[in-house]
């Protein structure tokens, strides 16, 4: 029979062994939450999920275009641009410049409709494809691995009697915004660039908004950076238009943001970075993606007037 002394002994291990074991668990929480709401966070933003885009409202054709990535074709809608008298060009388009509007993240063509209206009406031709994401069933890069894409399009564009190869112009927002800049730095046959609210440098974005005084801050970024390599295969330094925005000139760049948008201090970083080529619209009250509703006939009339100056 046990004694007294040795049965508070034991209880008294038991207790240590409970406290020690929770505090081990908080511990391990403390460094998982962090580590997997990182990851989580990428695999939102890469998440492989078609999103579709909607039909253009005025006359468009149907088309396709081989992807060099997957052996299959991408679907896309080529919108001829408008007559000044308002109805769709024809054989008169033989000259016309041609914007490829870059599907954001893994939107489907007719995705940034809006915009698209803006150039048709604005009388440029326009292309609007669907993301890879939506071809191939692949995550979203965001970004890099769109930036091939382009070529495709650019490919495609080229067999067209009604483009005109030296005047073709790209569009983005958001992460289509930073494929826009990088396919620009890739395809010289990009004449003029619009991105609008893209990201500087992903991995950047993310250290500035995780600083090292907060003690989650080095679980999260590992848990993304971690996950955007699982999930992309790259490393999620390719991320970085500023690094390569300089080699676009002297082609024009206009960079569109909003002074309430988080994402307005790279903007600044990117001009500086480009040189005296690229300009910086920053529009005032707009929030991210915003700009063609808080100042409509601004927009139309910068975004307008920069792509006819590029290809005068």
């Amino acid at each position: 029979m046990n004694s007294p002394h040795v049965e508070r002994r034991t209880i008294r291990q038991r207790l240590l062994f409970i406290i020690r074991m929770t505090l081990f668990a908080l511990v391990l929480l403390a460094l998982l939450i962090p580590t997997a709401l990182g990851a989580g966070f990428i695999a939102v933003l890469t998440v492989a999920v078609c999103s579709g885009g909607p039909t253009p409202p005025m006359p468009y054709e149907d088309v396709s275009f081989p992807s060099s990535e997957f052996n299959r074709q991408t679907p896309a809608y080529f919108v001829p641009g408008a007559q000044p008298n308002g109805e769709a060009s024809s054989d008169t388009a033989l000259e016309r410049a041609t914007i490829i509007v870059v599907p954001t993240g893994n939107a489907g063509r007719g995705d940034r409709m809006d915009e698209i209206v803006v150039y048709h009406e604005g009388g440029f031709n326009v292309l609007t494809y669907d993301s890879r994401t939506c071809v191939g069933g692949v995550a979203n890069s965001l970004g890099y691995r769109e930036a091939l894409q382009v070529g495709d399009a650019l490919v495609y564009l080229q067999t067209r009697a009604d483009v005109d190869a030296n005047r073709i112009g790209i569009h983005g927002f958001s992460a289509g915004g930073a494929s826009a800049l990088m396919a620009a730095a890739r395809f010289p046959e990009i004449r003029a660039v619009v991105a609008a609210g893209g990201y500087h440098d992903f991995r950047d974005e993310i250290e500035r908004n995780t600083p090292s005084r907060l003690w989650f801050a080095p679980f999260f970024r590992f848990g993304a950076f971690g996950a955007y390599r699982l999930i992309t295969g790259d490393d999620i330094s390719v991320l970085s238009p500023v690094s390569v925005i300089g080699q676009i000139a002297p082609r024009p760049i206009l960079l569109i943001y909003g002074t309430n948008e988080p994402s307005l201090n790279g903007g600044r970083l990117q001009q500086a970075a480009a040189g005296a080529n690229a300009q910086l619209w920053e529009v005032p009250s707009a929030t991210h993606g915003s700009y063609l509703i808080t100042a409509p006939d601004q927009y139309r009339q910068r975004v307008i007037a920069f792509m006819t100056d590029a290809f005068k």
